[in-house]
């Protein structure tokens, strides 16, 4: 009898565990009844919109704008224009905030006639703010805006300049940061679980509101940062250390520097460690969790917990879904201690040395990513920018001309466009990849295997998990914990296969 109840608790245990390290999921595809295009020497306006969306990202199948063309996607006002020139395939436009997004083409000044496609849009992502699951608050929400720690606690709002918001494949929502100096990123596994899923990764930096009463603190998209990378390079992963390592392939003329880095700390984390995590959760601005509900700053209150993952830290500061990849720093040094995974009362992370540790082994720790263990350890100038240009430019905004088509409606159905092109089946040159067909609907969801633990190419698209459990804010708890440090399994040199809690 105690051994089946045992089995039973543990198959709970292990669904919960499963639930709580999905991908947040804040918007959706949605299929266009007609890929719509225009000819590389005719210009072209069109609009998306989705009334009920706080965003919409359209998706390219392909672009090939002509020397001197350009294309602009942006707001209806003209606002949060970004420009795209040059060759580029499979891609989400950067997302606009807002209901509706205005794609426009203008060719070269001098062309000659053609019937090549300067672009296709297949389809578009957008998203009303509700993440799959509603959040249960377990206490009052403490976190701040970071701009509310500018001047009472500057070391904590200086680490928070590192911190990002991530957007993967247009909808799923995380948090990661810059590690060490060379423009290395850490998130979640289950954020970017594989190659193919870093290739449609936004990484905005600055995302912060100017002042702490500023409304949009607690507003979704809230007070728009700079993107400076739309994919980035796929270096390592590790399924039972839920973390993924990449580097950043920077947008032409964007740089790291401002922004600082974070280092972990050598040590292990210590019972009673006071810490706070920098995150953007629902993928509000910038927040900083510090404080319980007692007052009392918060701390480490398990060494180890069998959560989400086995042997993770334990702590009651407030998370929430998008908090995956976040920074758990310690107050004492502001350095890394563990990197957040797991909501719940109470939350759980991953302890840093074991991920420090498997990169060290396999020679793929950043430059500068320890820290010397000193008071408000500061972050060095960046040694080294990311080499990669990206594949999009943001520029400023440019007037548009007066719209010739009316906006589709929420059902994606596009108006006749007045300047028609050819059929994208007969006239579209032939691709390396296979694009959505015009006419097919948003794609069914499908399972996926477990990520690879090293970079690879991948030549399919990423099915896009359905189901997700975010991340809840807790409680502190009145039990004290266990005055003994259990002992550590030691680090792994390789992935292995989630342990069966």
């Amino acid at each position: 009898m105690f051994s089946f109840l045992q089995l039973v608790i543990t198959v709970a245990v292990s669904a919960a565990a499963v639930a709580a390290t999905s991908l947040p999921l804040i918007g959706s595809d949605h299929s266009v009844d007609t890929s719509f295009t225009s000819l590389a020497n005719t210009p072209l306006t069109r609009r998306i919109s989705d009334p009920n969306a706080i965003y919409v990202a359209p998706h390219f199948a392909y672009v090939r704008i002509p020397s001197g063309g350009v294309l602009t996607v942006s707001a209806a006002d003209g606002s949060q224009a970004v420009n795209y020139t040059g060759h580029h395939k499979n891609f989400y436009a950067e997302y606009v905030r807002g209901p509706s997004a205005v794609i426009t083409y203008t060719p070269p000044a001098t062309t000659s006639s053609s019937d090549h496609p300067a672009f296709v849009v297949d389809r578009y992502v957008s998203g009303s703010g509700n993440i799959a699951t509603t959040e249960s608050i377990c206490s009052t929400d403490n976190t701040k805006g970071a701009p509310c720690l500018k001047d009472s606690d500057s070391p904590k709002y200086k680490k928070a300049q590192a911190v990002a918001r991530l957007l993967i494949g247009g909808g799923g929502l995380c948090t990661g940061w810059l590690f060490g100096s060379e423009g290395h990123l850490i998130t979640n596994n289950h954020c970017i679980v594989d190659a193919e899923a870093a290739t449609n990764v936004q990484v905005e930096f600055g995302a912060e509101c100017a002042t702490c009463d500023d409304p949009n603190n607690s507003q979704q998209f809230g007070c728009k940062g700079e993107v400076v990378a739309t994919s980035v390079e796929f270096l390592r992963t590790n399924k039972t250390l839920d973390y993924t390592l990449v580097k950043l392939k920077l947008k032409d003329g964007a740089s790291l520097t401002k922004y600082g880095y974070l280092q972990a700390r050598a040590s292990k984390p210590a019972l009673n460690d006071p810490i706070y995590v920098v995150h953007h959760p629902r993928y509000k601005p910038s927040c900083i969790s510090t404080v319980l509900d007692s007052g009392d700053m918060g701390k480490i209150e398990k060494l180890s917990m069998n959560k989400c993952q086995p042997d993770l830290v334990g702590y009651s500061l407030d998370t929430d879904g998008g908090s995956s990849g976040a920074p758990v720093l310690c107050a004492k040094e502001n350095s890394v201690v563990a990197l957040h995974n797991c909501g719940g009362c109470m939350n759980g992370a991953i302890k840093m040395y074991k991920i420090v540790d498997e990169l060290k082994s396999l020679g793929l720790l950043p430059a500068d990513a320890i820290s010397s263990g000193g008071d408000d350890d500061p972050s060095p100038p960046m040694t080294t920018t990311p080499h990669s240009p990206s594949t999009t430019s943001p520029s400023p905004s440019t007037t548009f001309p007066p719209m010739t088509t009316m906006s589709p409606s929420p059902s994606t159905t596009f108006p006749p466009m007045m300047t028609m092109s050819p059929s994208p089946s007969t006239t579209f040159p032939p691709m390396t990849t296979t694009s959505p067909s015009p006419s097919t609907k948003k794609p069914s969801i499908t399972s996926k295997s477990p990520a690879p633990t090293t970079k690879s190419p991948s030549t399919s698209r990423r099915p896009v998990p359905t189901t997700t459990r975010p991340r809840k804010t807790c409680k502190r708890k009145t039990k004290k914990p266990s005055p003994s440090h259990p002992t550590q399994p030691p680090p792994s040199n390789a992935q292995s296969p989630p342990a069966k809690l």
